[in-house]
């Protein structure tokens, strides 16, 4: 697999967490009860019958994602008929996803010359998902001719307007420097915009160009602050590189305690060999292995253990 491939896949993986968060319907209402839930659907139903693209497109994206399973169940066919209505009227999110089922071949049969062209027809309009996805398929040669130059050109759309994804995506691009020469401080400045969006993958590698010092002043303290933040929400890397801090005493008071915690989040939640490996060559008195027990049992999403 190609580093292009690697860093699509890494983060392709990290964006499905995020859209646990997106509004379920078109004013932003979220689902609290059976009861609501059956009134907001019939209503939401209602809009886009009626021919409103936003609710079509918002009554897509649940039969897409299945996020409200308890009445929406997935189901990308009925996903791709929504959306394609919303889409017909012009709406660019419409047509951002069903350019991507196309593509996928989820709900309708794959197709990458009709994904390309909804894709385009959102891109075109500043959907940042659509440009980003382009990119991918210019770099991949998918539906359009090889031209990583223009795949460049895409990302930079999407990651000038903020898209975090595709900030994160272009980073690893310049710090690799694969398709455009190695330039680190376009890396460390698409991180860093990233990160302020706390875009968690963003802030674990910014945190580890400060604790090596490429590209930025070595600073020891920063790094460690930005690998809490991103070992909150589950960022594997970022969880072990916080236990190694610890265990070294680098950037942090040594905390054997504290080292083992974040190895053993990244060991069990994250199946990291190296997190274990760290975990396992830890000594505790049988208090702290009561105590670590308990942090462990007790850990939520979010939570920093100091």
């Amino acid at each position: 697999m190609s580093l292009l491939n690697i860093y699509k896949s890494i983060a392709a993986l990290f964006f499905i967490t995020m859209l646990l968060t997106v509004e379920a319907y078109a004013h932003g209402h979220s689902w609290s009860g059976t009861t609501e839930q059956v009134a907001q659907l019939a209503e939401l139903r209602e809009h886009a019958e009626a021919g409103d693209p936003n609710a079509q497109y918002n009554l897509g994206y649940m039969n897409d994602t299945g996020r409200d399973s308890g009445i929406m169940p997935k189901d990308t066919r009925k996903a791709a008929e929504w959306y394609e209505k919303a889409a017909l009227q012009g709406h660019a999110k419409a047509q951002s996803a069903l350019g991507q089922l196309y593509i996928k071949g989820f709900g309708v049969p794959k197709n990458y010359v009709i994904g390309v062209d909804w894709l385009q027809k959102a891109a075109d309009q500043g959907d940042a998902e659509a440009q980003l996805e382009l990119g991918w398929l210019y770099a991949d040669s998918k539906g359009i001719p090889d031209d990583p130059a223009k795949a460049l050109v895409w990302w930079q759309h999407a990651a000038d307007r903020d898209f975090a994804h595709a900030q994160f995506m272009l980073g690893l691009i310049y710090n690799k420097g694969e398709i455009v020469p190695r330039n680190i401080s376009n890396a460390v400045a698409l991180w860093t915009r990233a990160s302020m969006q706390g875009y968690h993958p963003a802030q674990s590698s910014l945190g580890s160009m400060y604790h090596s010092g490429e590209g930025v002043p070595k600073d020891l303290v920063k790094a460690v602050g930005l690998w809490e933040k991103a070992a909150a929400f589950g960022f594997i890397d970022a969880q072990y590189n916080l236990a190694l801090a610890y265990y070294l005493g680098s950037g942090v008071k040594k905390n054997e305690l504290m080292a083992y915690a974040w190895s053993n989040l990244a060991a069990e939640y994250g199946g990291s060999a190296i997190a274990k490996k760290l975990r396992n060559s830890i000594t505790l008195t049988k208090e702290q292995q009561d105590l670590a027990s308990q942090m462990f049992t007790n850990w939520q999403l979010g939570q920093i253990y100091r």
